[in-house]
């Protein structure tokens, strides 16, 4: 099935993001979560997902701070395309454009850090990148609730043609000290299909 994490593909995130909780002590500041994957509703509400707590739902209500939430946008022609929406403005959350409001599908060896475009825009963000059916990283930043510092991570994305859905969010990283990280190598199905970087 084209732009999905599947098997062995999928085993290989799972060991980077333990990878990434388990490393050396270079390396502590890294965090990730999920070890299981989510998949996204396609509904107007979609899935928030607090970054730190781990916790995820299908209405804001129930992720207290959330950093993002992908969902289906109702007035979007067609209706339904995959949006990414980043909550006020002072929780600093915002994702990797590749220019203007274009949301980037991000590869391997990709760092995210204070010189990365970000964009925050939701429902006039481009993410047709993410609709045409891909599986890799978006990049990201937001406001760590603990610390109050802006953090720098990724997402492990696989969406479906020809609007994004069904969407599964496969794990994610963010480095909690505000340093920049980097993208790690990308499953050989991911490779198949090509990338921005």
């Amino acid at each position: 099935m084209r732009g999905r994490f599947h098997g062995a593909a999928h085993r290989r995130v799972a060991t980077a993001l333990i990878l990434c909780l388990t490393g050396s002590s270079a390396q502590a500041a890294i965090v990730c979560g999920p070890t299981t994957a989510l998949s996204v509703p396609a509904t107007t509400e979609g899935l928030y997902v607090n970054l730190v707590s781990g916790v995820s739902g299908i209405t804001e209500a129930t992720v207290p701070g959330f950093d993002i939430d992908i969902y289906a946008a109702a007035s979007t022609n067609p209706s339904g395309q995959l949006r990414f929406y980043w909550g006020p403005e002072s929780t600093g959350g915002a994702g990797v454009a590749s220019s203007g409001d274009i949301y980037a599908v991000l590869g391997a060896s990709t760092l995210i850090d204070a010189n990365s475009l970000f964009t925050r825009a939701a429902f006039t963000g481009n993410t047709h990148a993410w609709q045409a059916g891909t599986s890799g990283y978006l990049g990201l930043r937001f406001r760590n609730e603990g610390t109050t510092l802006i953090n720098y991570g990724w997402m492990a994305l696989s969406t479906s043609a020809p609007l994004g859905f069904p969407a599964t969010i496969e794990g994610w990283c963010y480095e909690d000290s505000g340093a920049g990280i980097t993208t790690p190598a990308l499953p050989d199905l991911i490779l198949a299909h090509g990338f921005e970087s």
